[in-house]
C-alpha cells in the first residue's frame, strides 16, 4: 500500500510547487506578457515547475527510478539556500523549508528508493565542455541578481511572491543550471533527465529576454541567444550522450548468477 501512497503524495507536493505556494505555472502564464517583468517571471516559473515540481512528477511516474529527480531537488535546495544567505532573502527559508519536509516525507515513505550513492562515472567530454562554458556567466548574473535582491530591487517593482523578491530565485536559478549541466556530463544515470531539464530551462529564460530586451533583470540580446543556444546545446548533448541503467533500489542486491552443477559422473 506504501507505493500508491507515495505516487498520492508525490503529485500533491508536486502541486504546491506548480499552484500554491510555488506559483510555477502561475507565474510561467504570464511571461509573455509586456505588462509584468518577464524575465523574472519566467524564472522563477522555471524553477518552481520544472526543477521543483517537475522532480516529484517523476517520483509518482517512475517511483523506483529516482535517482535523477533526487539530485535535482538536492541542487534545488543548495541554489536556495546560497540565495538565503547571498540575497539576504530570509522568507525564501519557508520555500526551503517546504521543500525538505517533502523531499524527506517521500524518501522516507519509498519502499525502494534507486540509491544516487556511490555515483557510477562515464564522462561525456563534449557535455562538460558546453555546461562549462556555463559556470562564469551563471555566478556573475546570479551575484547581480543577489545584489538585486539585497538592495530590495523585486520589492520596488513589486514582484514579490509569498513574500520572496524574484530576483534571488533568479539568482539560484543561475546557479543551478550549470551545476546540472556539469553533473549530467559526468552521470550517465541522470545525463537526460538533468540536462534536458537544465536546457530546457536556459533556453526558455533565454528567449523571453531575447523577445523582451531591456526588460528587468534581462541580459542582452547577444548574451539572450547565446543562452538559447547553450540550452539547446546541453539538452541535445544529453539525449545523444550515453546512459546508465539504473542502480538497484535501496535494500536489495541484484540476483546472483547461479553456479554451474558439476556433470555427473558417470557410474
Amino acid at each position: 500500500m506504501r507505493l500508491p501512497v507515495v505516487r498520492v503524495l508525490a503529485v500533491l507536493f508536486a502541486l504546491t510547487w506548480l499552484v500554491l505556494p510555488g506559483f510555477g505555472l502561475t507565474d510561467l502564464s504570464v511571461t509573455w506578457d509586456p505588462d509584468w517583468p518577464v524575465v523574472l517571471e519566467a524564472s522563477w516559473g522555471m524553477f518552481m515547475t520544472v526543477l521543483v515540481g517537475g522532480p516529484f512528477l517523476a517520483v509518482a511516474v517512475t517511483p523506483h527510478r529516482t535517482a535523477p529527480a533526487q539530485a535535482t531537488l538536492l541542487v534545488a535546495f543548495a541554489t536556495m539556500a546560497v540565495a538565503v544567505v547571498a540575497g539576504l532573502e530570509w522568507p525564501l527559508l519557508l520555500f526551503v523549508g517546504v521543500l525538505v519536509v517533502e523531499a524527506a516525507v517521500v524518501a522516507a515513505l519509498l519502499p525502494a528508493r534507486e540509491r544516487v550513492l556511490p555515483l557510477a562515472r562515464s564522462l561525456s567530454v563534449p557535455l562538460l565542455v558546453v555546461a562549462a562554458l556555463g559556470v562564469v556567466p551563471g555566478v556573475l548574473h546570479a551575484e547581480r541578481m543577489f545584489a538585486g535582491s539585497r538592495r530590495g530591487a523585486g520589492v520596488i517593482i513589486g514582484d514579490v511572491t509569498m513574500g520572496v523578491d524574484h530576483y534571488a530565485v533568479q539568482g539560484a536559478f543561475a546557479l543551478a543550471l550549470p551545476a546540472l549541466a556539469l553533473l549530467a556530463a559526468v552521470w550517465p544515470r541522470g545525463r537526460r533527465f538533468l540536462g534536458i531539464g537544465a536546457g530546457l530551462c536556459a533556453g526558455y529564460v533565454g528567449l523571453v529576454s531575447f523577445a523582451f530586451p531591456g526588460t528587468w533583470a534581462g541580459v542582452p540580446e547577444l548574451g539572450s541567444a547565446l543562452c538559447i543556444g547553450w540550452g539547446v546545446a546541453v539538452a541535445a548533448l544529453a539525449v545523444l550522450g550515453p546512459t546508465a541503467a539504473p542502480a538497484p533500489p535501496r535494500g536489495r542486491r541484484a540476483p546472483a548468477t547461479p553456479a554451474t552443477a558439476p556433470p555427473c559422473a558417470t557410474p
